[in-house]
């Protein structure tokens, strides 16, 4: 079971699709913008670096250096390019109830849910599978902020307890190194929504039913 994936879903027909063979892709966008306190994450597609004490930042030419105690620094990738599944690693209480979820489908056979994958994709679809990386924001001197795919699987640390295995994909260039927007962005209000990238895209990969097996609970 150790190996296992576990995708939480509240309501049992959505569940059955998934296991007939429709795997449902949301763009990184939709995420962004849900506000739904589950799901809904306002950094996603976003690398965030905002060090205790705030951002020091040198003026090469004048040799001088200053803190920017209210800003922080963000790498953020083409939102609505790229496409995300994600499931847990784990089958908790918890999680049955921070989803919501009914039932749950465990996913037996990752490397075989990978080739479905794979296979229903355009040749020149760029895909990953991986386990998110879970990182406080505090963290300096990682490359994280060039690689769109490590952006993508990756979250801050206050969503640790999910335990994501996320799979990934992206139809353009989205996904090539360093094609992401680097500021420096200062503490506010929460982003307006862009519903025009809130995109879907639905993967017929036939039945799972052969690697896959409901979980059932009672509310």
């Amino acid at each position: 079971m150790r190996h296992s994936l576990f995708k939480y879903y509240d309501q049992r027909i959505w569940a059955e699709t998934f296991l007939d063979g429709e795997v449902l892709f949301r763009s990184l966008a939709y995420f962004r913008d849900s506000e739904d306190a589950v799901r809904g994450d306002e950094h996603e597609g976003t690398s965030r670096f905002l060090p205790d004490g705030g951002l020091q930042i040198t003026n090469q030419t004048q040799g001088t250096q200053f803190t920017l105690a209210e800003y922080a620094f963000e790498s953020t990738v083409k939102a609505n390019e790229i496409f995300v599944f994600c499931a847990s690693r784990r089958f908790g209480d918890d999680l049955v109830k921070e989803f919501n979820a009914v039932v749950a489908v465990e996913i037996a056979r990752m490397p075989t849910f990978c080739e479905r994958i794979r296979a229903a994709l355009p040749p020149t679809a760029i895909f990953r599978a991986r386990r998110v990386d879970y990182y406080p924001q505090s963290q300096g001197g990682n490359p994280r902020w060039a690689l769109p795919d490590d952006i993508a699987t990756s979250k801050l640390e206050k969503w640790a307890s999910q335990e994501e295995t996320r799979f990934i994909f992206s139809l353009t260039d989205a996904l090539a190194f360093e094609n992401v927007k680097c500021q420096l962005s200062r503490q506010r209000t929460r982003t307006p929504a862009k519903p025009e990238e809130h995109l879907s895209h639905l993967l017929k990969v036939g039945s799972l039913r052969d690697i896959c097996r409901l979980r059932e609970f009672s509310k």
